[in-house]
């Protein structure tokens, strides 16, 4: 079993030495630490400049196309970690970068506020006077006025016709005309109100000094001025960008020490020491051992777990199966008393994928993925080894079925690749799409078997042997039993008497007994197992007639005369009698469950439609692209050019929603039938990094 055992603990520490305990704790990463005080969570300043200016530089970093889908890390030894981030002085460049933002904002602003002002003056460039002189009238306003249109112009006159004034047109920019409006300060809040009525804009010139065009031309000079400040700002920013790699180790370290100390603050403590309560893998105590001993004043000891706690869960798998205990903690990690469903799923999940694709040729090139992808991504590279061994098994479905880039070996015409297509090729699912079915439902009832068989196996382990055998064996004798009597042993009457034998046991014992509540007592389940037999043969017999099938052994009448008996005995024992038949009445809806057997088993037909339209697909391509080989010269081009990234999409789509599929099928279909999971996962106090993959 894949669940590694577990040890809960208690580590006792003198608060003397409590930090540097913490940090060899981290940097060991074998404990899973529990129980913790009520804290309020609090935000490193120094840890938040730096990503501050992380933010900051990113447009600088140079990032390969991966990392938009997966955190490419920089792999680095622990010792060099530490001394790279020791022996670099981080304030320092954080403390520069943050000047040339705030120096940055402000020019920006400047120059923002030049641009308004160079825009606001624009229209009135025209006009050769100091604007200041404008406000040196005693009695007279003057009011410079956006006009937005002729029409709006003519308008105006007629609305202003009654205020005496006098004016003069600046300029002329498109369809908007700038004038100066002169009238007497008694009037000019009457003037103002009507030019705004009509859709003017007022511009304030009230506190501007000097002529339009020289204004402007100052302004221009002043812009250049900060526009080349903002430029050698950001090469100083450029330049300093070289040391992301730097801040971003920093920043990993200040986040580790971060996270010891938040932790130092949360354990449980008495007057002089500190407590450490968590668990530990069973095969870790050694290493506790060898760290508890270079401490003086550190003791720990294995402790008992609560009546009601549940132990974190770990996973450890075989190297080949290591990979889908992805799978199993996407779902959820199992319960300590389940059986690890990763070994079975490193068996049918790339078998399910590969009928899925079903395209040699798609599977080299996920294979061919896979590896490049396995060397560049850091991590954990779980879902790079799945894709790698779908790839292999996709090889072999293609090659059963002649899918080799669809029928691209045919439109090649190259003899020798033709004939080694169809040497693999075992049938062609486009013209025999029946055996493909086939294929896909014996591998879903072999999977929904197993389901079942892994259950089996729980119940025993579990000592739950009445769920084990009614609920759970009687299915598995029951569903390949139908199928043989229909299909193998069908004209063997022997055989079929056998299983008829079997059937009937199995039916009675599903209906008495399958169902966990109720506790009547075993006589009576035993009185009561030729009555529902009699019953259920009765029923079916008058059914079974309507589509001409007959059973073997014939059940006299007589013995429904001998069952009367019975029937008087269980009447006379009401209490009992109403005991049974409540516990019946259940077995007969889990009886009904065999419609969701049928459900679950044709769902595996997927497999077969997915697969099939991965192919279909492959070959419309295809014959798109060769239609345009009669183009001279460039036809073969063209034909390389739709090939190409059309096959790449083809598998790219058809790879993604075959892996989901998958898991569909695994999830919902097989885990469904023993799975509960629900518990934590181990996870271990370790250092965490962002930036950094340290070795």
């Amino acid at each position: 079993m894949a669940v590694l055992p577990v040890e809960k603990i208690h580590i006792v520490v003198y608060k003397g030495i409590k930090d540097e305990f913490l940090k060899e704790l981290q940097k060991e990463g074998i404990v899973h630490i529990t129980e913790q005080e009520e804290s309020t969570a609090k935000v490193s300043t120094e840890l938040s400049r730096i990503d501050d200016v992380l933010n900051q530089l990113a447009t600088y970093k140079k990032r390969s196309p991966l990392s938009m889908f997966f955190n490419m890390r920089r792999p680095m030894s622990y010792e060099t970690f530490v001394d790279s981030t020791k022996s670099y002085d981080h304030e320092k460049t954080v403390a520069r970068l943050e000047s040339i933002k705030e120096e940055r904002e402000k020019l920006l602003s400047r120059t923002r506020q030049i641009e308004d002002e160079i825009n606001l003056l624009l229209p009135w460039k025209p006009f050769k006077s100091d604007l200041s002189a404008l406000q040196e009238f005693r009695q007279t306003d003057s009011i410079p006025a956006m006009i937005p249109s002729p029409e709006v112009l003519k308008r105006l006159g007629e609305t202003i016709a009654d205020i005496p004034h006098s004016e003069e047109r600046v300029n002329t920019v498109g369809t908007a005309q700038y004038h100066l409006f002169f009238v007497k300060r008694e009037q000019s809040a009457q003037l103002r109100a009507r030019l705004i009525e009509n859709g003017c804009e007022i511009t304030d010139f009230h506190s501007t000094k000097g002529k339009p065009g020289e204004l402007i031309r100052h302004l221009g000079q002043d812009l250049e001025i900060a526009q080349k400040k903002i430029a050698d700002l950001n090469n100083l920013e450029k330049t300093l960008a070289d040391e992301i790699a730097d801040l971003e180790a920093s920043s990993d370290l200040l986040s580790i020490d971060e996270k010891k100390e938040d932790l130092a603050q949360v354990l449980p403590e008495t007057i002089s020491t500190t407590n450490v309560i968590g668990w530990i893998l069973r095969r870790n105590l050694k290493r506790l051992d060898n760290l508890v001993d270079k401490f003086e004043f550190v003791f720990y000891e294995k402790i008992e777990k609560d009546p009601d706690e549940k132990p974190p869960v770990a996973l450890r798998n075989v190297t080949i199966s290591r990979p889908y205990e992805m799978l199993v903690k996407l779902y959820s990690m199992p319960d300590p008393k389940e059986y690890d469903p990763t070994p079975f799923l490193a068996f049918f999940f790339p078998v399910m994928f590969g009928l899925c694709i079903t395209d040699a040729l798609y599977g080299v090139l996920l294979i061919l993925i896979s590896l490049y992808l396995m060397r560049r991504v850091t991590g954990d590279k779980s879902l790079f080894r799945i894709l790698l061994v779908g790839g292999i098994l996709t090889i072999f479905a293609g090659a059963m079925v002649g899918g080799w880039g669809g029928d691209l070996f045919e439109y090649i015409g190259f003899g020798p690749l033709i004939r080694f297509r169809r040497a693999l090729m075992l049938f062609d699912p486009v013209t025999d799409p029946m055996i493909f079915i086939a294929i896909a439902l014996g591998l879903g009832f072999i999977h929904m078997m197993l389901g079942i068989a892994i259950e089996i196996y729980d119940d025993i382990k579990n000592g739950e042997y009445g769920q084990a055998i009614f609920a759970n064996l009687t299915w598995f004798i029951i569903l390949p039993s139908i199928i043989l009597y229909f299909s193998i042993f069908s004209s063997s009457p022997t055989a079929k008497m056998v299983l008829e034998v079997i059937l009937w046991t199995c039916i009675v014992g599903v209906v008495l007994a399958s169902h966990p509540e109720g506790q009547p007592r075993v006589i009576d389940q035993i009185i009561w197992a030729p009555i529902v037999f009699l019953l259920w043969y009765a029923i079916t017999s008058f059914a079974f007639g309507f589509l001409g099938i007959e059973y073997v052994i014939k059940v006299p009448a007589l013995a429904y005369v001998l069952a009367i008996p019975l029937l008087i005995l269980e009447f006379t024992r009401r209490k009992e009698m109403k005991q049974v038949l409540a516990k019946a009445a259940w077995g007969l809806y889990n009886l009904y469950g065999i419609s969701s057997y049928l459900g679950v088993l044709l769902s595996y037909v997927r497999l077969m439609a997915l697969g099939m339209v991965t192919g279909v697909i492959a070959i419309a391509i295809n014959k798109i692209a060769w239609m345009i080989t009669g183009i001279p010269v460039l036809g073969i081009v063209l034909v390389i050019i739709i090939l190409i990234p059309s096959h790449l999409f083809n598998l790219i789509i058809n790879a993604l929603g075959g892996f989901i599929h998958t898991m569909r099928l695994q999830y919902i279909e097989f885990f469904g039938r023993f799975y509960s999971g629900g518990s934590k996962p181990f996870k271990p106090f370790r250092m965490e990094t962002d930036y950094v993959e340290i070795k």
